[in-house]
């Protein structure tokens, strides 16, 4: 039996929302091929709640439930959300998680990070990191498969990276490599077995004239489209490290100012957005 834990609410103080809840949805036809991602990253239809701009931050939700401590995680899940085996499945899962997130971004943690995967009455999978507190939670139900919450936690365990290397600069990110590089750091979680970002973007939606601009802001737009953008700005993060390398990306992660594009490309690399936008429309035909 695992130790049980409970965390009052207010033992966690005044939050700061870095991250968004994050919920990927999947439609399929009989054998079409998936529109969004491979099907062993993200599986049925659901719909992305995002925190939009002005939307107050959302409280957390106390870490309350049966715990394992694993070096640098702290993996809670909700009380009778798992049964024993399943629960010790998922902290295993999910420290082999962090460890390849880590390894993909080139950094550990700071401190232990905390995972809570909570119960959602709803089954409406979604996520969120609040990198201030370095707490990461996952929303699922039993109906899910467990290994669904630890492709969300991958990407929100990215976030915290990004919070750890970046410092306060991680907070007013462009939104392009913000959520860029958390789906980038995810790697094999969000991919599913494609060989790479570019490789997925040429192929389900260059190929089929269906990319939006890089500078567009999901708010108010379709989930599909949502969805496409996280990948089309994973890919552009791979890009601009395999082309610029990691020193260049993180000089350029550090100037944002929240919207998409408001990096100061041409201050780091002497090119506008749009002119490297065109040179990894380029790339990703190579791929």
């Amino acid at each position: 039996m695992l130790p049980h834990l409970e965390i009052p609410r207010a033992a966690w103080g005044p939050l700061l929302l870095v991250s968004l809840l994050i919920v990927l949805a999947l439609w399929r036809s009989g054998t079409t091929p998936p529109l969004i991602a491979p099907s062993s990253a993200v599986i049925d239809p659901g719909a992305e709640r995002s925190i939009l701009p002005g939307q107050p931050t959302p409280t957390i939700v106390p870490l309350a439930g049966d715990f394992a401590q694993r070096n640098d995680l702290i993996v809670v899940s909700a009380e009778g959300l798992y049964d024993n085996p399943t629960q010790a499945q998922l902290a295993a899962d999910l420290e082999q998680a962090l460890n390849y997130v880590a390894a993909r971004f080139g950094a550990r943690p700071a401190a232990p990070i905390s995972a809570y995967v909570g119960w959602e009455a709803s089954c409406n999978l979604h996520g969120i990191a609040y990198t201030d507190q370095h707490v990461t939670q996952a929303f699922t139900c039993p109906d899910l498969p467990p290994r669904r919450a630890v492709n969300i936690l991958a990407h929100e365990f990215v976030h915290q990276l990004a919070h750890d290397r970046y410092g306060p600069s991680h907070l007013q990110a462009d939104l392009i490599l913000l959520e860029g590089v958390a789906t980038w750091g995810a790697g094999e979680y969000w991919l599913g077995g494609q060989s790479s970002f570019g490789t997925f973007v040429r192929r389900q939606y260059k190929e089929a004239g269906a990319l939006l601009p890089l500078a567009t802001h999901y708010a108010g737009r379709p989930i599909g489209d949502m969805n496409k953008l996280y990948y089309q700005w994973a890919s552009f993060v791979e890009f601009l490290i395999e082309t610029y390398g990691r020193d260049h990306f993180d000089a350029l992660y550090v100037s944002g100012s929240n919207a998409p594009g408001s990096a100061d490309y041409t201050g780091v690399y002497g090119k506008d957005l749009s002119v490297l936008e065109q040179e990894w429309l380029v790339w990703l035909d190579r791929r």
